[in-house]
C-alpha cells in the first residue's frame, strides 16, 4: 500500500515540463480506497443561562410583586420575634442557673460627726380649758335657737314613723310624716322628742312640711291626737314658697304638744 501511495502522489503532483502544460490525467482508481472526507467545524454549543430570581420578580405583575413583598416582610417579622424570644429565654436561663450579678460597693468617705447640744426647753404650762357655759333652754320656744336647743335634748328614737309621703307641688314637694308616741309622753319632753325627730329626718324643707303624732295608728286620719309640727315657708311676697332654691324666705314653725283643741300650741317665726 505504501508503494501505491507514493506513485500516486508522484503522478498527481508531478510538475509539467517547461515547454507546455500537459492535460490532466487522473490517477488510477483503487477499489478499496475511500475518498477523503471533509468535516465542517461546528461552533461550540452555547450554555443556556437560567434567569435570576430578581429578573423573574421584576417580570411579574404589580399585584404579585406586592404579595411577594408582604410575604417576605411577614417572614422577617416572624424571624425577628423568634430571635427575640430566643435571646430572652437564654437570658432567663442564665439568671435562673444561679449566676448572681456582682455588685461592687464603694464606701463613701466618712465626714466628721457634728455633735449637737440640745438646750432644754421649758415645759409649757397647759392653759385651763374654758368650760362652755350651758345654753339655757327656753320652753316654750320663741326663737330658732330655742327649737334647736330643745331638739338637742330630745330622743328621736321615741318617735315611731309608720307613714311617709310627699304632698304639694311636684317642683316643690312637701314632706308629710305620720308617727306614734307613747301616751305618757306629753308637754316639754314630747316637744323635745318631736323636734329631735324633725331635724334628724331633715324635714325642715324650704317648701314646707308637716308631722302628725298619734297614740296609735288607728287614730290616723290627718287629725293629730298626740301632737303636731307644722312648718310653713313663705317667699318675699308673703306667698307660699314654690321654689326650693329661693332666698329671703320666712319660716314659721307651729308646735303642738297635745291633741286638736288643746291649748298647747307654740309658734316660732324666723
Amino acid at each position: 500500500m505504501t508503494v501505491f501511495f507514493i506513485k500516486r502522489s508522484n503522478l498527481m503532483y508531478q510538475q509539467p515540463p517547461s515547454g507546455g502544460q500537459q492535460p490532466y490525467q487522473p490517477g488510477p482508481s483503487y477499489p478499496n480506497q475511500q475518498p477523503p472526507q471533509y468535516y465542517q467545524q461546528q461552533p461550540p454549543p452555547q450554555t443556556l443561562q437560567k434567569p435570576s430570581a430578581w429578573h423573574w420578580y421584576r417580570s411579574r405583575d404589580c399585584f404579585l410583586q406586592g404579595a411577594i413583598g408582604c410575604l417576605a416582610l411577614c417572614v422577617l417579622i416572624v424571624f425577628g420575634f423568634v430571635c427575640s424570644a430566643a435571646v430572652v429565654s437564654i437570658t432567663h436561663g442564665t439568671t435562673a442557673s444561679g449566676s448572681t450579678p456582682v455588685v461592687v460597693a464603694t464606701t463613701a468617705p466618712q465626714l466628721p460627726t457634728k455633735v449637737s447640744i440640745s438646750t432644754p426647753r421649758p415645759t409649757p404650762v397647759p392653759k385651763p380649758m374654758a368650760t362652755p357655759t350651758p345654753q339655757s333652754v327656753h320652753y316654750p320656744p320663741t326663737t330658732e335657737a330655742d327649737l334647736h336647743s330643745l331638739a338637742a335634748k330630745g330622743d328621736a328614737s321615741s318617735i315611731h314613723e309608720f307613714h311617709s309621703e310627699s304632698v304639694g307641688l311636684v317642683a316643690c314637694p312637701q314632706p308629710k310624716r305620720e308617727v306614734t308616741v307613747d301616751p305618757g309622753l306629753t308637754g316639754e319632753p314630747l316637744a323635745e322628742d318631736l323636734l329631735a325627730y324633725f331635724y334628724a329626718q331633715q324635714i325642715d324643707s324650704p317648701c314646707g312640711s308637716v308631722v302628725f303624732a298619734y297614740h296609735t295608728q288607728a287614730e290616723a286620719n290627718d287629725v293629730y291626737t298626740a301632737g303636731r309640727i307644722l312648718f310653713d315657708v313663705t317667699d318675699a311676697s308673703g306667698q307660699t314658697n314654690s321654689d326650693p332654691n329661693a332666698s329671703n324666705l320666712t319660716h314659721k314653725l307651729t308646735l303642738n304638744t297635745g291633741g286638736l283643741g288643746a291649748d298647747q300650741q307654740y309658734v316660732v317665726t324666723y
